[in-house]
């Protein structure tokens, strides 16, 4: 029993120690520390750094880009001087330079269309100078990891949903096609009796 014990321990402890391992190195990545849904379709996703791409190049821009069933609408920073240029596709930031060992963030919206459970990315490019670092990787325990998040009820609209509303749009397109096409039916048919009347 005793040794079942210390081998369950030391598995905790093992664990523990392994968890305490990565943080450094996590805490250093461009990463999403949090995701706030904004009660209209979209939510705001934070990504955070403290470091720039080497010890001496402070960051002076941060590019975002879309993963797989994300749709920007918008992006802010809280750093002094910077700005963001946005697109579907894509969130730019850029300012005055950030130095290693400050804790930075920005933000995007983004509509986000994805199951409940999957992890859903935002690949992100670092600038430092005439240098830079693409956080890009979708193996998390890479080196350079893309920042990413695992999708839930209140921030993400599920795929299956998605699709249906747009079939809903293409038949509601269909029907107006058929109003239209009857109304040019209907008026030929009384340019006919008009003309018939006429003669």
């Amino acid at each position: 029993m005793k040794t079942a014990i210390s081998r369950l321990l030391t598995g905790s402890a093992v664990t523990i120690a392994a968890l305490i391992g990565f943080a450094p190195a996590a805490a250093a990545h461009v990463a999403v520390d949090s995701a706030d849904p904004n009660g209209d379709g979209t939510t705001t996703v934070t990504l955070v750094w403290d470091h720039s791409c080497t010890p001496g190049t402070p960051t002076t821009g941060v590019t975002v880009s879309a993963g797989s069933g994300v749709e920007f609408t918008g992006g802010a920073s809280d750093l002094a001087g910077w700005s963001a240029s946005v697109d579907p596709a894509t969130v730019a930031f850029n300012g005055p330079a950030v130095p290693t060992g400050q804790k930075a963030a920005v933000t995007v919206t983004a509509r986000i269309t994805a199951n409940p459970g999957t992890t859903v990315e935002f690949p992100a490019v670092q600038y430092c100078s005439d240098q830079q670092t693409a956080w890009t990787d979708p193996d998390p325990a890479a080196e350079h990891p893309s920042p990413m998040l695992i999708a839930t009820a209140a921030i993400a609209a599920p795929a299956a949903a998605a699709a249906q509303v747009a079939d809903a749009g293409a038949d509601l397109g269909q029907v107006l096609t058929g109003v239209l096409l009857l109304a040019g039916a209907l008026a030929a048919v009384g340019v006919v009796v008009v003309r018939r009347g006429t003669a």
